[in-house]
Protein backbone atom coordinates (compact mmCIF):
# COMPACT_ATOMS: atom_id res chain seq x y z
CA UNK A 1 0.00 0.00 0.00
CA UNK A 2 2.62 2.45 0.95
CA UNK A 3 4.61 1.95 -2.96
CA UNK A 4 1.52 2.76 -4.51
CA UNK A 5 0.29 5.31 -2.30
CA UNK A 6 3.78 6.92 -2.90
CA UNK A 7 3.64 6.85 -6.74
CA UNK A 8 0.69 8.88 -6.39
CA UNK A 9 1.92 11.45 -4.14
CA UNK A 10 4.76 12.03 -6.42
CA UNK A 11 2.17 11.94 -9.58
CA UNK A 12 -0.06 14.41 -8.11
CA UNK A 13 1.14 16.56 -5.86
CA UNK A 14 2.12 19.40 -8.31
CA UNK A 15 -1.40 19.11 -9.43
CA UNK A 16 -2.98 19.13 -5.84
CA UNK A 17 -0.54 22.07 -4.74
CA UNK A 18 -2.34 24.47 -7.84
CA UNK A 19 -5.42 23.38 -6.81
CA UNK A 20 -4.99 24.39 -3.29
CA UNK A 21 -3.38 27.50 -3.57
CA UNK A 22 -6.41 28.49 -6.09
CA UNK A 23 -9.21 27.96 -3.86
CA UNK A 24 -7.27 29.40 -0.38
CA UNK A 25 -5.61 32.20 -2.35
CA UNK A 26 -2.27 32.12 -0.17
CA UNK A 27 0.04 29.63 0.38
CA UNK A 28 -0.06 29.15 3.95
CA UNK A 29 -3.72 28.43 3.90
CA UNK A 30 -2.48 26.20 1.10
CA UNK A 31 0.01 24.75 2.69
CA UNK A 32 -2.63 23.13 5.26
CA UNK A 33 -4.87 22.24 2.72
CA UNK A 34 -2.49 20.28 0.99
CA UNK A 35 -1.42 18.35 3.79
CA UNK A 36 -4.90 18.12 4.80
CA UNK A 37 -5.68 16.16 1.78
CA UNK A 38 -2.77 14.32 1.81
CA UNK A 39 -3.25 13.18 5.30
CA UNK A 40 -7.27 12.61 4.97
CA UNK A 41 -6.55 10.26 1.50
CA UNK A 42 -3.98 8.26 3.34
CA UNK A 43 -6.29 7.63 6.05
CA UNK A 44 -9.18 6.76 3.55
CA UNK A 45 -6.86 5.20 0.81
CA UNK A 46 -7.88 1.34 1.32
CA UNK A 47 -11.87 2.88 0.20
CA UNK A 48 -10.72 4.41 -3.08
CA UNK A 49 -11.89 2.63 -5.93
CA UNK A 50 -9.30 2.09 -8.51
CA UNK A 51 -11.86 2.47 -11.54
CA UNK A 52 -12.24 5.31 -11.02
CA UNK A 53 -9.43 8.17 -11.88
CA UNK A 54 -7.17 9.05 -9.07
CA UNK A 55 -7.18 12.86 -9.59
CA UNK A 56 -11.10 13.10 -8.98
CA UNK A 57 -11.36 11.37 -6.26
CA UNK A 58 -8.48 13.01 -4.44
CA UNK A 59 -9.58 16.82 -6.32
CA UNK A 60 -13.17 15.53 -4.36
CA UNK A 61 -11.19 15.17 -0.62
CA UNK A 62 -9.46 18.79 -1.66
CA UNK A 63 -12.79 20.46 -2.20
CA UNK A 64 -14.19 18.72 0.99
CA UNK A 65 -11.12 19.74 3.12
CA UNK A 66 -11.40 23.33 2.10
CA UNK A 67 -15.35 23.55 2.28
CA UNK A 68 -15.43 22.31 5.89
CA UNK A 69 -12.18 24.38 6.77
CA UNK A 70 -14.37 27.46 5.02
CA UNK A 71 -17.26 26.71 6.61
CA UNK A 72 -16.11 26.09 10.14
CA UNK A 73 -13.27 29.39 10.33
CA UNK A 74 -12.83 31.32 7.06
CA UNK A 75 -16.56 31.51 5.91
CA UNK A 76 -16.90 35.43 6.15
CA UNK A 77 -12.62 35.74 5.57
CA UNK A 78 -11.30 37.15 1.97
CA UNK A 79 -8.05 35.94 0.75
CA UNK A 80 -4.98 37.98 -0.02
CA UNK A 81 -1.49 37.69 -0.12
CA UNK A 82 0.12 38.28 3.15
CA UNK A 83 3.30 39.85 1.34
CA UNK A 84 4.93 40.78 -1.95
CA UNK A 85 7.12 37.73 -2.19
CA UNK A 86 4.13 35.16 -1.49
CA UNK A 87 2.28 37.23 -4.07
CA UNK A 88 5.89 36.56 -6.58
CA UNK A 89 5.32 32.60 -5.88
CA UNK A 90 1.93 32.80 -6.94
CA UNK A 91 2.58 34.36 -9.81
CA UNK A 92 5.75 32.26 -10.60
CA UNK A 93 3.42 28.77 -10.27
CA UNK A 94 1.44 30.21 -13.02
CA UNK A 95 2.07 29.52 -16.86
CA UNK A 96 3.05 32.54 -19.02
CA UNK A 97 3.52 34.97 -15.92
CA UNK A 98 5.31 37.89 -17.89
CA UNK A 99 6.18 40.68 -15.92
CA UNK A 100 3.55 43.10 -17.66
CA UNK A 101 1.37 40.31 -17.02
CA UNK A 102 1.19 40.61 -13.15
CA UNK A 103 -1.54 43.05 -12.75
CA UNK A 104 -3.98 41.73 -14.84
CA UNK A 105 -3.33 38.34 -13.09
CA UNK A 106 -3.77 39.98 -9.81
CA UNK A 107 -6.77 41.44 -10.32
CA UNK A 108 -8.50 38.12 -11.58
CA UNK A 109 -6.97 36.73 -8.24
CA UNK A 110 -8.79 39.03 -6.38
CA UNK A 111 -12.29 38.73 -8.05
CA UNK A 112 -11.88 35.36 -7.72
CA UNK A 113 -11.03 35.55 -4.06
CA UNK A 114 -13.99 37.39 -3.61
CA UNK A 115 -16.32 34.99 -5.02
CA UNK A 116 -18.20 32.88 -1.99
CA UNK A 117 -16.86 29.36 -0.93
CA UNK A 118 -19.12 27.38 -3.44
CA UNK A 119 -18.62 29.74 -6.57
CA UNK A 120 -14.90 29.52 -6.41
CA UNK A 121 -14.70 26.03 -5.80
CA UNK A 122 -16.66 25.62 -8.79
CA UNK A 123 -14.85 27.96 -10.86
CA UNK A 124 -11.42 27.20 -10.02
CA UNK A 125 -12.00 23.24 -11.11
CA UNK A 126 -13.78 24.17 -14.61
CA UNK A 127 -11.58 26.93 -15.91
CA UNK A 128 -8.02 26.28 -13.84
CA UNK A 129 -8.49 22.25 -13.67
CA UNK A 130 -10.24 21.93 -16.80
CA UNK A 131 -12.54 19.82 -15.70
CA UNK A 132 -16.08 19.40 -17.42
CA UNK A 133 -19.08 20.47 -15.74
CA UNK A 134 -20.21 17.24 -15.28
CA UNK A 135 -16.62 16.13 -13.60
CA UNK A 136 -17.06 18.94 -11.45
CA UNK A 137 -20.41 18.63 -10.35
CA UNK A 138 -18.94 14.62 -9.05
CA UNK A 139 -16.19 16.35 -7.46
CA UNK A 140 -18.27 18.97 -5.41
CA UNK A 141 -21.29 16.35 -4.76
CA UNK A 142 -24.14 18.39 -6.69
CA UNK A 143 -25.88 18.18 -9.66
CA UNK A 144 -24.83 19.85 -12.90
CA UNK A 145 -27.21 22.00 -12.87
CA UNK A 146 -26.08 23.67 -9.52
CA UNK A 147 -22.56 23.80 -10.95
CA UNK A 148 -23.76 25.46 -14.26
CA UNK A 149 -25.56 28.01 -11.99
CA UNK A 150 -22.53 28.79 -10.09
CA UNK A 151 -20.03 29.44 -12.68
CA UNK A 152 -22.83 31.50 -14.84
CA UNK A 153 -23.27 33.77 -11.46
CA UNK A 154 -18.96 33.38 -10.66
CA UNK A 155 -18.61 35.02 -14.52
CA UNK A 156 -21.08 37.55 -14.13
CA UNK A 157 -19.54 38.82 -10.48
CA UNK A 158 -16.17 38.53 -11.95
CA UNK A 159 -16.89 40.63 -15.12
CA UNK A 160 -18.39 43.22 -13.03
CA UNK A 161 -15.47 43.76 -10.64
CA UNK A 162 -13.42 44.01 -13.79
CA UNK A 163 -15.33 46.29 -15.30
CA UNK A 164 -15.93 48.53 -12.00
CA UNK A 165 -12.25 47.96 -11.74
CA UNK A 166 -11.39 49.62 -15.30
Amino acid sequence: MKSSFSKYIEQYSADLTRLCISLCGNNADAEDLFQDTWLKALRGFDTYDGERPFDKWLFAICVNAFKNKTALFFNKKRYHFSSDEEMQSFFDSLPDTASEAHDRYYELHSAVCELPRKQRAALVLYYFREHSVSEVAEILGVPEGTVKSRLCAARRQIKRRLEHEQ
